[in-house]
């Protein structure tokens, strides 16, 4: 139970000290999980082992799940059912395997045929599931995106999907607390796309590593809610564990009366405290950065990492000018990849499709910006000869809303292809894909090698650049359709109406069905068997690696997502780089190299390793391949938690110390990595080196523990955590899905509170 605390604290200190269950050493507490969003990606294996085990859904109220990621969005008028709709098998696999879990498990489901199936991180706020002072998680990294309403929302790991559905809680250690402050007035064509990219760019993609992100200043509280959560999503693309936006009237009038927000005395009881989410004056901050908006022109990456940005009136970068090594090498493979040569001009850049849509910029306002930019272009303006652009919108609700303004005739009418609900072209597990060699204006949130399919190159832009650029066949700078005359123009067009989302936000609220087949519930005083392979002494050869922002698409490529088990990823490993994408042999790259073929650890001297997705799949294939240790300057959050699930040891060591490292791998020397000495043992004389791991984790690596078996026998603290909770803050249960619980309330809760 959270102590009373003076001192000034942040928004993300307030919600941390109000979710924990129990602390720990290291900085390591148990958090309770108010709402939980589950896929068909990142779950099929979490519901395997929750069978295998005999575990349940402890708060089925507190889950909702849909299909999103592997979904077709071409026209659904024939769908009666997935077995039929969906051709490719392993999607259809996974689509079906969440179909039967939520059944067993007794979920709700918004499935195809419920209209208001969309992207997770669309439905969530737009249902109202979304709410301020809650923690939220979801097995994909995105999840930051419900940041925005003042709540801590992040991604997990498969394992640690597990973890909430059997416990409701999830072990964390607080992050760093930073804040983000964009002042003053942005410009025309400039939107929260162009604020966050131009931030990404700034701070790098590893900027904000270990902290979760306040954003904050006069340019924050002007945006609507839909706009704060495309700055909150691509959070994760900054290097950020969650991104975070006080609460204020806006977000009020935006929940007030959704579907699955509390109603009545409830929702004053709820807005009452919604309103003390504020970061205290005084609060002290790890790091500050300030922003102008007059600095921030409509803008678009040129590389393959987010933070490779540039205004649209910029070019391309020389390498030449970077004097890092590895800084110049990425460059250079950028450049490569993206083919595209020094000092171009971003508007000479010529392009094959564009892609409006993704969980960053998929909702009804995006559609009206980039809508609004082809009615300023004039009438019969059209996508250009050679491009192919689509639309595909966030959730069943925001297409029904586009049609009713009238925002899918403009589309149409100018050659837009008009999709179905889905992720889509964002990371290309469905049929929409980029071909290789295919260049795509996209408003997704990440440019990866291979992201949008394999070969593909991509381009980060906001809506109304997207849709300027399919206009153009071209980048090119928005603000071009949007100049004085841009009024006239649209206003000589067609009538377009605004209609409420609440027109649309009418389905019932229903209770999940009852589980089909009930797991044997598992007593908290089961033994706790070792269900994690041990981590002691990992001694062999070391694999070197010169890269900075290994990303989770370099690791392992979107076509392995789709299985449904843990195992069987070796081969997949760096897919792209070890196999010729037209023979299918090996390349020469380190890892088919003897004698790296038989490595067991992995040593790398760029910054910022795992970065991107929180798929465990990454760490799977690590480990299927042999690597039980990374070694690295720096990691993304959600990948070093990953592989500490899997009993694999990452390690943050200094930049030249790893440097020094991989030059031992480079000559065949083996490295001992000892964990319970905590010291890397080198050959020939050569000091070892001292590392640093929270307490807690080396323990459950050193004895194999299984993290969900540890926290069941905690169960008092979390039952005594959820009738404290059901005190305090009763809108978070049931929500008319199982009703309240009140039979726990006691006669006088007059003074209770955090």
């Amino acid at each position: 139970m959270p102590a009373t605390v003076s001192h000034p604290r942040t928004l993300y200190d307030k919600i941390w000290d109000a979710h924990i269950v129990d602390e720990q050493k290291d900085d390591l507490a148990l958090l309770y999980v108010d709402r939980h969003l589950v896929f068909e990606v990142s779950s099929p294996q979490a519901f395997e082992g929750l069978g295998n085990a005999g575990r349940f859904v402890r708060r089925r109220d507190c889950t909702l799940a849909t299909v999103d990621h592997n979904v077709p969005t071409a026209s659904r008028k024939n769908l009666t059912d997935l077995q039929s709709f969906i051709k490719e098998p392993d999607s259809r696999a996974q689509c079906q395997a969440l179909e039967g879990n939520v059944k067993e498990f007794g979920l709700t489901y918004f499935g195809m045929t419920d209209r208001r199936q969309g992207i997770v991180h669309v439905i969530g706020p737009e249902e109202g599931f979304t709410l301020p002072g809650i923690v939220l998680v979801c097995g994909d990294s995105h999840t930051s995106t419900h940041g925005a309403f003042g709540c801590l929302a992040f991604g997990v790991g498969t394992t640690e999907v597990e973890h909430v559905l059997a416990t409701q809680t999830i072990l964390q250690k607080k992050s760093k607390n930073m804040r983000i402050t964009v002042d003053g007035t942005l410009s025309e064509g400039v939107t929260s796309k162009d604020v966050i990219l131009y931030i990404i760019g700034t701070i790098g993609t590893a900027g904000g590593t270990s902290s979760v992100i306040e954003y904050a200043g006069s340019v924050i509280r002007r945006l609507s809610m839909e706009a704060r959560m495309s700055i909150c999503n691509m959070s994760i693309e900054a290097g950020a564990r969650a991104g975070m936006i006080a609460p204020d009237d806006t977000t009020f009038d935006y929940l007030r009366s959704r579907p699955l927000a509390p109603k009545g005395a409830e929702w004053d009881r709820a807005e009452a405290y919604w309103r003390t989410l504020q970061t205290d004056e005084g609060a002290q901050f790890d790091a500050e950065v300030h922003i102008a908006a007059a600095d921030i022109i409509p803008t678009a990456t040129w590389g393959t990492s987010p933070q490779d940005v540039v205004p649209i009136t910029g070019a391309v970068p020389d390498p030449a000018s970077f004097t890092d090594p590895v800084k110049r090498a990425s460059v250079e493979r950028a450049l490569k990849y993206m083919d595209l040569t020094p000092n171009t001009p971003m508007e000479e850049i010529k392009l094959d499709k564009v892609f409006i849509g993704s969980c960053t910029n998929s909702r009804i306002e995006d559609l009206r910006s980039a809508a609004k930019v082809i009615l300023a272009a004039g009438a019969g303006a059209k996508v250009a000869d050679g491009v192919y652009a689509m639309v595909v919108p966030g959730s069943g609700l925001v297409k029904q809303q586009a049609e009713a303004e009238g925002l899918d005739a403009v589309f149409t009418r100018a050659g837009f292809d008009w999709r179905e609900a889905g992720c889509s072209m964002c990371l290309g597990m469905n049929p929409d894909q980029l071909a290789p060699g295919e260049r795509c204006a996209s408003t997704t949130n990440r440019n990866f090698e291979g992201r949008q399919g394999a070969g593909g190159r991509t381009h980060l832009v906001s809506p109304a650049m997207a849709a300027a650029a399919a206009l153009a066949g071209r980048l090119t700078d928005v603000r071009r359709l949007l100049g004085s005359d841009a009024p006239t123009r649209i206003a000589t067009g067609p009538k377009l109406k605004v209609v409420s989302a609440f027109e649309f936000l009418t389905d019932p609220v229903l209770p999940p069905p009852p589980p089909e087949k009930r797991a044997q519930i598992a007593s908290p005083s089961d033994s706790l068997p070792p269900a994690v392979r041990k981590f002691t002494i990992v001694k062999g050869i070391a694999v070197p690696l010169h890269m900075e922002n290994i990303d989770t698409d370099m690791i392992i490529p979107k076509q392995y997502l789709k299985t449904l088990k843990r195992t069987g990823l070796a081969d997949a490993l760096f897919f792209a780089l070890r196999w010729d994408p037209v023979t299918g042999e090996p390349t020469d790259f380190i890892l088919n190299r003897e004698p790296y073929t038989r490595s067991k650890i992995l040593v790398c001297d760029g910054e910022n390793f795992g970065c991107g997705s929180s798929r465990e799949h990454a760490p799977w294939s690590l480990n299927d391949f042999g690597i039980r240790c990374i070694i690295a300057p720096s990691f993304a959050d959600i990948f070093r938690n990953n592989t500490m699930q899997n009993g694999m040891l990452p390690i943050a060591l200094p930049k030249d110390v790893c440097t020094e490292l991989t030059r031992d791998a480079e000559a065949g020397l083996e490295l001992e990595v000892d964990l319970e000495a905590r010291e890397i043992r080198r050959t020939f004389g050569k000091p070892p080196v001292p590392f640093a791991v929270d307490e807690f984790r080396r323990h459950c690596l050193l004895n194999g523990l299984d993290d969900i078996a540890l926290t069941l026998q905690k169960s008092a603290a979390i039952e005594q955590y959820e009738v404290r909770r059901s005190q305090v803050w009763p809108w978070l249960d049931g929500l008319g899905y199982t009703g309240k619980i009140s039979e726990r309330l006691p006669k006088d809760t007059s003074t209770l509170e955090w």
